[in-house]
């Protein structure tokens, strides 16, 4: 009896921290200001921003967190892409819409050592009908 009370402890602490990990990520990644793709910059590195989404991409609630990062009404432009890019890497964007008022919101992008601004809904369908680079 009591092993069972020791692993039903436990199963149920090892999930609580797994819900918070994926919240803690999930606040992060819906805050971001910049959305860039592989190696960015004079230096060639990956941006604090992708290795957020990645961190996201390796969660167990990936989908989950991506979801509710494109429906958030606070979620940054930049946030929603990295979503878009999630939910695409896991075969869950096709039957997806982003909601209008997004559509015309601007996304801040590093491509190589360019910054610029792009719309979002021409990003979201981009990554729909291609995915990300």
């Amino acid at each position: 009896m009591k092993w069972i009370f020791i692993y039903f402890f436990s199963t149920l602490l090892l999930a609580a921290t797994s819900v918070h990990a994926s919240q803690d990520i999930e606040k992060k990644l819906s805050s971001v200001k910049l959305f860039s793709s592989g190696f960015n910059g004079f230096v060639a590195k990956k941006m604090p921003q992708q290795l957020i989404y990645e961190e996201a991409l390796k969660d167990n609630n990936s989908n989950l967190i991506f979801k509710k990062i494109l429906h958030n009404p606070t979620s940054t432009p930049e946030s929603k892409a990295y979503a878009a890019c999630g939910l695409w890497k896991n075969n869950q964007l096709k039957e997806l819409t982003l909601n209008e008022t997004f559509l015309n919101k601007e996304v801040t992008v590093l491509k190589g050592d360019i910054l610029r601004k792009e719309n979002l809904g021409e990003i979201f369908n981009g990554i729909k009908s291609h995915g990300c680079n």
